[in-house]
């Protein structure tokens, strides 16, 4: 019969997109053993960037001098992976792929409309996080960065600690509201540049909201979009972190009216 798991792999879990201490202290214990069956152990770390900080420390001396019989395997987001983990790496890299290639995934799963695929496939930066994308209210996603961008222009900053409160737990859909802001915040630089044939998601009377914010001050908050993805990634505070950026997108467009 065949095994449905090898004795001499390990795939590490992880919950709620965060990977804690205690599944690496498990990893590196079960390292300590001698293979069972193959030459060599094989640890696999799947979204390695998701390790908590305290996780990621703990892996460090394991990364640094590995045991001759034992490799491991991190797959990663570079830009939200800690610097003292990648330079304890050998980094091979892996073409993205194209949107046409995410919505073709996302097509033979089935039980997805072609539209909101093509969405998914703009947006997304790997299969995973395409199919995570599809398991959510995608079009209730959109509606809830729509509305906070219209409060937020209307100095309504309410919006911003109630958003933040509701999603705190909810990291999925967290993450999507953020990588969906980033699209709109990125149209409006388009419609900004008078590119706007090549906006994905935002409204045109929205983004003509946020014209007035300008080219640098969009390319800001886009960066700020990207820094705020990479800090809660390291498990940082969800509440704190999404209310600063709110609020500074909120301050730009009080500086403009």
């Amino acid at each position: 019969s065949e095994r449905k798991e090898h004795p001499d792999l390990l795939i590490l879990t992880q919950q709620n997109n965060t990977i804690r201490i205690a599944e690496v202290r498990r990893l590196i214990e079960w390292l300590t053993y001698k293979p069972y069956m193959a030459k060599r152990k094989v640890a696999v770390i799947p979204n390695a960037h998701y390790m908590s900080t305290e996780a990621a420390n703990a892996l460090l001396k394991v990364l640094e001098e590995p045991a001759p019989d034992v490799v491991l395997l991190l797959t990663a987001d570079l830009e939200t992976l800690p610097a003292t983990v990648i330079s304890r790496c050998q980094v091979i890299r892996f073409r993205a792929l194209m949107p046409n290639e995410l919505e073709e995934i996302l097509l033979e799963r089935g039980g997805i409309e072609p539209d909101l695929s093509h969405n998914i496939a703009e947006l997304s930066s790997s299969p995973q996080q395409a199919l995570d994308m599809a398991e959510i209210d995608f079009a209730g996603v959109q509606q809830m960065a729509d509305k906070l961008l219209r409060k937020l222009a209307e100095g309504d900053r309410l919006e911003a600690y109630e958003l933040a409160e509701r999603l705190e737990k909810d990291d999925i859909q967290r993450d999507a509201l953020l990588l969906v802001l980033e699209v709109f915040i990125r149209d409006a630089l388009f419609f900004v540049k008078g590119l706007a044939d090549q906006m994905i998601l935002m409204p045109v009377d929205l983004a003509k909201k946020m014209a007035p914010v300008g080219v640098d001050g969009l390319a800001s908050h886009i960066r700020l979009i990207g820094k705020t993805r990479r800090d809660l990634a390291r498990n940082g505070n969800s509440v704190l972190n999404q209310v600063n950026l709110y609020l500074k997108i909120a301050d730009s467009l009080k500086e403009v009216v």
